[in-house]
């Protein structure tokens, strides 16, 4: 099924005013763009929009369509990952197994500089975030409710990784080494830029060992809601990872008004992760029938590669520019699983394999155009994401151990896929009297797919399936000006969240002897309504407040019931599935504090009061109210000792078929700046011991509660050396260089959107 990339539908090629359009948006103003930023210089590369939304220090810069968090000013962002970033972020969270929520929605797509990426996709999400360097990333981007110049993808908004570029004249590159409790990290990073060009590249390696405990009661209901049958289950399991990555890149001023640039990065990840459960099996009545111990082992590598290219020119208008980016990934992967099972009456032992082989392809065209007409400035741009991707399930057993494996034909299959999004849009800003800014976009987005399932050969197992669709997804933002420092914002936009490929796959995934999963080839896209407000003041003091709600229809959730069994006395096993459950609203009021205490103590707080309510044909009418929020302090003891400490906790969140319980976490950190170019920093992750969550699933045939705990408290030690000339970074700062970007390619010099208006 294999086919040459960018084969383009409708939508595939929009040609404007002499121009492949396209847009970056935080090249709009707040103020009318009469007087918009310069052009860029040949003695140094033009900021990305990405970039330009940097903040200085710790107070966030907002823009129309997001809020920017700085990254590098947290002490601890050089020995911690990407998940422990997020988890600083507000209304942002990251649980143990890597899953991340955006105010309570876990239908969040993760950018990377500004465009989407392979490694940021599927059940690769959560490995990438939990192997990433925090130290990489500059700043973290969320936007609730994106402007038309991005995907629609994603009900629960984007949240964009903005990694570290070098910007200063010369050369500068940064060591940092990191250890503690099973694990480690190191990295070397540098660049040289001349002004005519810049170089830079880096090399990180890291390994994590995560031991963590779980448990489970999982019973089967009657009409009566009686149980039939309960499996318990106990286990631990520890998780070793490790990941080396490498990246390299170069900027070219080809003159004044003209650069190009390249980058490339490769990463790899090694799991070895084993586990021990025990499972204890009762009727009825409550009697112990049968029981086991399982003994499993899950190895596997996964390899990462981008590549990028692109063009970006700066036309005859002031403030008119044109950006061509062309990024292109690949990821592979193999799994494999090898259990045994060990029953307590003390019959045979067997043993159970599988092994999942997947290759993912990811390509991404963008073109870009922005044009000022006197106070108003216009937008538009086309965007082709095509996504080639295979998955391929073998299995064996449950055979008696020594014994020659038998092929299980349930849970062996082949799945592909070929998703095409071509997509144009257009935003129009204008100012309205002296306080108004508006901006109206229109996205028009087109999807072709064609999905192959193949079963065991010599069986009528084999379909195929053509999807396609268009879709017309506005937005519209407004920023009304109080004085100076004052101001209220309002936003609106359509989203979609559309069913991963993988979530069309009919055939089932084995995940141990009670549980199975599979897609549903009738998913439709999910459809959702985002409408914000907010009032915001800067100055010494800075705090915001934000009242939003969301209105989803054909909301896609997963579902859950028992296969048939021939008889009452045989080991139940559940089948976990997506549907498209009825609808759903969310909404809420969100605030953000950040300000001094005293000349030594800085605070940012962080508060989501959000009700959630869900309705399905299998669960009826579910509503729940969620208090989640965050706390980080800071005190800078002298001027090399600085403190920091923070800690957030996540309430109730709704599932569709029961809920999640709260969730909580806490980081304490310390920094010693021994001379301008040295540090230490000391770490000590979940001090309170509170990393653990429980889900409760609760329908009309099954009742379960699990739980999950993690490593606990983990002890880190880290030094930092800064390389090059005379190091100008105040104490906290981490040096700026060009970290990895993923197939998303890099902002910054890369031509990632940025933010509207201010």
């Amino acid at each position: 099924m294999r086919k040459t990339f960018f084969t383009t539908t409708g939508l595939g090629v929009l040609i404007l005013g002499g121009y492949v359009s396209g847009v970056t948006q935080s090249q709009a103003q707040e103020a009318p763009p009469a007087a918009p930023a310069a052009p860029a210089q040949a003695a140094e590369p033009s900021a990305d929009p990405t970039t330009t939304v940097t903040v200085t220090g710790k107070k966030p810069q907002n823009k129309i369509d997001r809020q920017v968090y700085d990254n590098t000013k947290d002490i601890d962002s050089a020995t911690g990952t990407a998940s422990d970033a997020l988890n600083k972020v507000p209304s942002v969270n990251v649980d143990p197994t890597g899953n991340i929520t955006l105010r309570g929605n876990s239908n969040v797509q993760v950018y990377i500089d500004g465009k989407p990426s392979v490694m940021m996709q599927g059940d690769n999400r959560a490995g990438a975030l939990q192997s990433m360097s925090s130290g990489d990333i500059d700043s973290v981007e969320v936007m609730t409710n994106p402007g038309a110049q991005f995907s629609s993808e994603g009900s629960g908004g984007i949240i964009n990784l903005v990694m570290r570029k070098n910007r200063k004249p010369g050369n500068t590159g940064a060591v940092n080494a990191n250890v503690g409790d099973g694990r480690y990290n190191a990295s070397i990073n540098g660049a040289r830029n001349s002004g005519k060009y810049t170089l830079s590249g880096g090399l990180n390696i890291r390994h994590d060992v995560r031991p963590s405990r779980s448990g489970s009661v999982q019973s089967r209901l009657d009409a009566n809601g009686d149980p039939i049958s309960t499996t318990e289950q106990v286990g631990a399991s520890e998780g070793k990872n490790d990941n080396i990555s490498a990246n390299a890149g170069i900027d070219y001023n080809l003159s004044d008004k003209d650069q190009i640039g390249a980058q490339t990065s490769y990463s790899r990840r090694e799991m070895d992760n084993t586990s021990d459960d025990t499972y204890a099996l009762y009727n009825a009545d409550g009697d112990f029938t049968s029981g086991y111990t399982r003994h499993s082992a899950v190895t596997g590598p996964r390899d990462d590669f981008s590549f990028g290219v692109r063009w970006d020119h700066t036309g005859a208008l002031t403030g008119e520019t044109l950006k061509t980016d062309l990024r292109l990934g690949r990821s592979t992967g193999n799994t494999a699983t090898d259990a045994l099972n060990y029953p307590t009456d003390g019959s045979d032992t067997t043993r159970e394999t599988r092994k999942v082989q997947s290759d993912f392809h990811n390509a991404v065209l963008t073109v870009d155009y922005v044009r000022p007409f006197g106070d108003a400035q216009m937008t538009t741009g086309f965007q082709i994401t095509q996504d080639d991707n295979s998955f391929n399930n073998t299995a064996t057993g449950p055979d008696v151990l020594g014994v020659p494996a038998t092929d299980n034909d349930r849970l062996t299959n082949s799945f592909a896929y070929k998703q095409t999004v071509s997509a144009a849009y257009m935003t129009w800003q204008t100012p309205i009297g002296e306080k108004w800014i508006v901006m109206g976009g229109l996205r028009a987005e087109a999807l072709d797919l064609d999905t192959e399932n193949f079963g065991v050969p010599g069986t009528a197992d084999d379909t195929t399936s053509h999807i396609s669709y268009t879709k017309f997804n506005p937005s519209a933002f407004a920023t009304y000006t109080l004085n100076d420092t004052t101001k209220l914002r309002f936003s609106y936009s359509h989203r979609l969240q559309r069913p991963s490929p993988q979530d069309l796959n009919p055939f089932q995934t084995y995940q141990d002897p009670q549980n199975v999963s599979a897609g549903n080839a009738d998913l439709k896209p999910a459809e959702t309504d985002s409408f914000e407000a907010g009032y915001e003041k800067s100055g010494k003091v800075n705090y915001q407040i934000r009242a939003y709600y969301r209105k989803t229809e054909d909301s896609i959730t997963s579902y859950s019931y028992f296969l048939p069994v021939a008889n009452p006395s045989d080991t139940p096993v559940l089948l976990t599935t997506k549907r498209n459950l009825g609808s759903g609203e969310a909404g809420g009021l969100e605030g953000n504090f950040d300000g001094k205490l005293s000349a030594k103590i800085s605070v940012r707080v962080n508060g989501n009061l959000a009700w959630n309510k869900l309705t399905t044909p299998t669960t009826g009418e579910q509503e729940a109210t969620t208090l989640s929020g965050r706390i980080s302090m800071d005190y800078n003891a002298t001027t090399k000792d600085r403190f920091q400490i923070s800690y957030f906790g996540r309430g109730k969140q709704l599932t569709g078929q029961g809920y999640t319980g709260p969730f909580g976490m806490g980081n304490m950190s310390y920094r010693h700046q021994y001379t301008p170019k040295a540090a230490l920093v000391v770490t000590l992750q979940d001090p309170f011991r509170t990393a653990k969550f429980r889900t409760v699933v609760d329908t009309d045939s099954i009742h379960s509660e699990s739980y999950r705990s993690l490593q606990g408290q983990v002890f880190m030690v880290g030094l930092s050396y800064t390389l090059g000339g005379p190091s100008t970074q105040k104490d906290g700062d981490q040096p700026r260089w060009n970290g990895p970007r993923g197939p998303g390619g890099g902002g910054g010099n890369w031509g990632g959107h940025g933010g509207g208006p201010m």
